[in-house]
């Protein structure tokens, strides 16, 4: 996959498709100024600097709209480049002939994301920037919109930069050692110099260690509720979200499939997925069916909630139901729920995460609910600013670490060598500046950036 032409002219809608109040066209590149005078009257001969007009647009003789018009002179843009913002009536024939018009004064179609890769090219944006400007347009929560802006805003740059330069400091300590032939600089002071490492490499890996709260924010925690059977999973799920999105029986094993429901709780994407009951003697081939899906469900959750009907004696499906939620949730966080506390209880909640609730009558739900994402908020609340929610990041930070965690363990020993000490400082900065797109290839450019929105 290789990078589009960038030096011609483009033009997308930048407003969603379909009818509307209004559409924005945008046109960018060196000829975006005479492309629009092609077809705005009057066509202004030296339009000014962020200067807005309302203007004619014509189709020869022909009127099409009135529309206000923005220009933006590069390097003063979004872009870095001569840039024409025109916001017209929402109509698709208008959109549809403004577009025409504009191909017809020289530009061409703008691919995915290309407005933005301009400006990552021209400087306007690092590539951790840039990649955040598609996760603020996708953002669905309150969390994820706070997680984009501050990436927008430069915070992961900023963090990334300070580790950068920390660690240019160490090589250029090091490099200049390694070309003193006739040993005229005094020796490397080891002990300062493996400090300065090991702060390296924690800054790093706590700026890693960010990124399983920082997905939960970008994606949303998944939730599972899994539960022996007729122990009130779907009724929690119901009393959860505020209506009624799974069928409720008395009969045991009404739930037979996994049911998808998305909730914002304080700001964060929570997704419930409700499961069939953990039977200790399924009989059916579908009441089996059902518990594997339940299974897999559980296998992919960041939480698992465990429902436990407290108006029984514990039965072998709670049993069941704990042992398999313990085995299939080894990476997410479990928290066992005594159900039906409105009735007379017959077990005690015990040890960590476990609550009292009535998913009839609401008891015990807001503290459950803040549970599931204390640890969303957690990050927040800390005064964490740079969040790491890519898994490109992540996965460079994680080799950044690992080079700087060799690095240290050099040296722990005596004489560490220079050269090799040299090797894994470059082998960081390489993983470092892949991140801010200074050393990033063609084709990862490419597919960061053909996942953007035409028009952005």
């Amino acid at each position: 996959m290789k990078l589009p032409e960038t030096n011609d002219t483009i033009v997308a809608q930048a407003t969603p498709p379909g009818a509307g109040a209004l559409a924005v066209i945008r046109l960018s590149g060196p000829g975006a100024f005479g492309a629009a005078a092609s077809f705005l009257s009057p066509a202004p001969a030296e339009p000014a600097h962020r200067s807005a007009r309302m203007l004619a647009v014509k189709d020869g003789a022909r009127l099409v709209d009135r529309a206000v018009v923005v220009f933006y002179r590069g390097p003063a843009s979004y872009t870095g480049q001569d840039t024409v913002e025109i916001s017209c009536h929402g109509s698709p024939y208008i959109i549809r002939t403004i577009m025409n018009l504009a191909l017809r004064g020289g530009a061409r179609p703008a691919g995915p994301g290309e407005f933005t890769l301009r400006a990552f090219l021209n400087g306007k944006l690092d590539l951790t920037q840039a990649e955040a400007v598609g996760e603020l347009i996708a953002a669905g929560s309150a969390g994820a919109h706070r997680a984009a802006i501050t990436q927008v805003e430069g915070a992961v740059s900023q963090r990334v930069r300070g580790i950068k330069a920390s660690l240019v400091n160490l090589l250029a300590e090091l490099e200049v050692r390694l070309d003193d032939s006739y040993e005229e600089i005094p020796a490397l002071q080891i002990k300062d110099f493996a400090l300065r490492a090991a702060a390296a490499l924690a800054e790093t890996r706590e700026l890693a260690d960010g990124f399983e709260a920082g997905r939960g924010i970008k994606e949303g925690t998944r939730v599972v509720i899994t539960g022996a059977p007729n122990s009130g999973k779907s009724s929690l799920l119901n009393a959860l979200l505020g209506y009624d999105r799974a069928m409720v029986s008395r009969e045991a094993g009404t739930t037979r499939d996994t049911l998808e429901a998305e909730l914002e709780l304080d700001g964060f994407s929570v997704i419930f997925t409700d499961t069939a009951g953990l039977n200790a003697r399924a009989a059916s081939r579908l009441e089996r069916e059902g518990m594997r899906r339940a299974a897999k469900a559980i296998e992919r959750a960041d939480a698992v909630v465990l429902v436990s009907d407290g108006s029984v004696e514990e039965t072998a499906s709670d049993r069941k139901a704990e042992k398999e939620a313990a085995r299939l949730a080894a990476g997410a966080r479990l928290i066992r729920v005594i159900n039906k506390a409105d009735l007379p209880l017959k077990r005690t909640p015990r040890g960590k995460d476990r609550l009292k609730i009535s998913a009839k009558t609401g008891a015990g739900l807001p503290g459950l609910k803040a549970l599931l994402v204390a640890e969303q908020k957690k990050t927040f609340r800390d005064g964490a600013q740079a969040i790491v929610t890519s898994a490109r990041h992540f996965a460079a930070l994680a080799a950044a670490g690992s080079e700087l965690t060799a690095l240290t363990a050099l040296f722990r020993k005596k004489n560490p060598p220079a050269e090799l000490a040299a090797e894994h400082l470059r082998g960081a900065l390489n993983e470092l500046a892949a991140i801010l797109g200074e050393t990033a290839p063609e084709e990862v450019l490419a597919d960061i950036f053909c996942k953007f929105c035409v028009g952005k």
